[in-house]
């Protein structure tokens, strides 16, 4: 009868789901008001929902209640770390520009969210410095649910975001400095990089992080002077480092003496219930420096916050800079940062959770078993696999209409299979036209596939470099816990010159084992 009983919970669900009164994103009822209206006990509905959530079918938000999820029906698309570093492609100004083109979809599109209302008779100037003690004192507050204990002396309010990272890069850098960036990443990061005549290396993610033993070779080898790491809650799916392998990075950069900067514009959407760990709160020799904030659709609508460090060169450049927010726009961060308050950065990160699983829903209805999506874990874009990348023509017909919407893969990451990836923006509202459109263009690529060409976003040159690229040896003592920090990184690494057709890919199809990858990234 128990049984029966706590099924009954379940049955409802699926009836609800089946007649569309509850669908992805929705927030389910309260459990005492299924206990009234199923006239069940509250122990047993509290049971049903517990078979819920260990189908997926439902999901436990903090403080929120229960939310539909979307039940992925298409088999997952898995993000693996790359086995080598690779030279972005020197686009110059036309990689920045295409970059920037694409702002709209890397920000939040809500037109109510951080929006400055100036009081009356109130002059909309810029507050010189730092910004107001107590709008930093909220700043640091929200930074310590993200594991970052730093006072509020010790941070920097902007208007700008893109510009504390590129007063950040200047002070760090030269012109022609080699620059490593863990990809796929905001294509901002990389274009600035470019256009201030920094030498670009790319290192791969995948969902558990990088090669750390590829970054030993890098570091040792390149003479890499600056490493920009996204956040774990980056651009496009985010990804799951263990503290261990967090503190092996950090050992390699103190072992090296190279400084870092963390992007984090998107710590606030994770949309699992745990918050993860930043690479900043395990920085104890303060050679990261952290740049977070918020950016929405409009005009004037962005607020950012830079933490230095140690790097005292770089509080001049931001001070001369002059990029501090006006009192309106901090007052406006300010309500964002309070809880309570009706646009706060905690209720639009349950709104936009609630959204992606929509949107999820949205494109896989229409898309089908096309593309595949990899597991999102926070942010504002879904990151979608095609089986061949689209032709030039209807990459840039979907990117003359969606612009908005998404971005090229070959935009966020230099690997060769970058042009097979998709990222798109969940706030986006035209997203059931996306997809249709999309969806035409898949299949005719399907149809013609010698009419499937070099995708636009990824130059030729490219794809010639991708030819090219050389074999990382392997490291002595890999494989073994404990070995990598320990080499002399000042030791030279003999690069092999050929690429014999053993190591050509014979497949597209990719074959991934999870414990070898938790192996890999976790103990190297």
């Amino acid at each position: 009868m128990a049984d029966f009983l706590y099924k009954g919970v379940v049955d409802w669900f699926l009836g609800q789901m089946s007649q569309g009164e509850l669908s992805s994103g929705d927030k389910m009822p309260s459990l005492r008001k299924l206990s009234k209206q199923l006239e069940l006990s509250l122990n047993t509905v509290i049971h049903g929902y517990e078979i819920l959530m260990e189908e997926d079918w439902i999901e436990s938000r903090p403080k929120s209640g229960y939310f539909v999820c979307h039940k992925q029906q298409s088999r997952a698309a898995h993000v693996l770390a790359g086995d080598r570093v690779t030279q972005f492609s020197e686009l110059g100004q036309k990689m920045a520009w295409s970059a920037l083109s694409h702002r709209a979809a890397l920000v939040d599109q809500s037109d109510a969210f951080l929006n400055p209302s100036p009081r009356a008779g109130e002059p909309d100037l810029p507050v010189l410095g730092k910004g107001h003690l107590a709008v930093r004192e909220a700043v640091a507050d929200h930074l310590k649910k993200v594991a970052i204990s730093v006072h509020p002396s010790h941070i920097w309010l902007s208007r700008s975001p893109l510009g504390l990272y590129t007063q950040a890069i200047q002070s760090l850098t030269q012109i022609d400095d080699t620059v490593l960036v863990v990809t796929p990443c905001d294509p901002r990061l990389t274009s600035t990089l470019m256009s201030l005549g920094r030498q670009v290396l790319t290192l791969a993610s995948g969902e558990r992080g990088v090669d750390l033993d590829e970054v030993v070779r890098c570091l040792r080898d390149d003479a890499i002077k600056l490493v920009v790491f996204p956040s774990q809650f980056a651009f496009p799916t985010g990804s799951e480092i263990s503290n261990l392998s967090l503190r092996r990075w950090m050992a390699i950069l103190q072992q090296v003496g190279v400084p870092a900067i963390e992007w984090d514009m998107t710590s606030h959407l994770a949309y699992k219930t745990s918050s993860l760990m930043t690479y900043k709160a395990l920085d104890e020799q303060n050679q990261v420096v952290y740049i977070g904030g918020i950016e929405s659709k409009g005009v004037d609508r962005n607020a950012a916050w830079c933490v230095v460090g140690k790097h005292k060169m770089l509080e001049g450049a931001l001070l001369s800079a002059d990029l501090a927010l006006s009192d309106p726009q901090q007052q406006a961060l300010l309500d964002a940062l309070q809880p309570t308050q009706t646009h706060s950065l905690a209720k639009r990160a349950r709104q936009i959770w609630s959204i992606a699983e929509k949107a999820k829903s949205t494109l896989e209805s229409v898309l089908g078993d096309s593309v595949r999506f990899a597991t999102s874990k926070g942010g504002l874009a879904l990151w979608l696999q095609m089986d061949q990348p689209l032709t030039e023509a209807h990459m840039t017909q979907l990117l003359a209409k969606h612009r908005h919407g998404m971005i090229a893969g070959s935009l966020l990451s230099a690997q060769p299979e970058a042009s097979e990836w998709l990222a798109v923006n969940v706030t986006y509202d035209d997203l059931a036209g996306l997809a249709k459109q999309l969806d035409q263009f898949i299949k005719s690529s399907t149809e013609h596939p010698s009419h499937s060409a070099q995708p636009s976003g990824a130059p030729d040159s490219e794809v010639a470099d991708s030819e090219h690229d050389v074999a990382v040896p392997q490291l002595e003592g890999e494989g073994e816990t404990g070995t990598m920090i320990d080499q002399d990184i000042s030791a030279p690494v003999e690069h092999s010159t050929t690429k014999t057709e053993q190591d050509k890919p014979t497949s597209k199809e990719t074959v991934f084992n999870p414990m070898l990858d938790l192996i890999n990234h976790d103990f190297g």
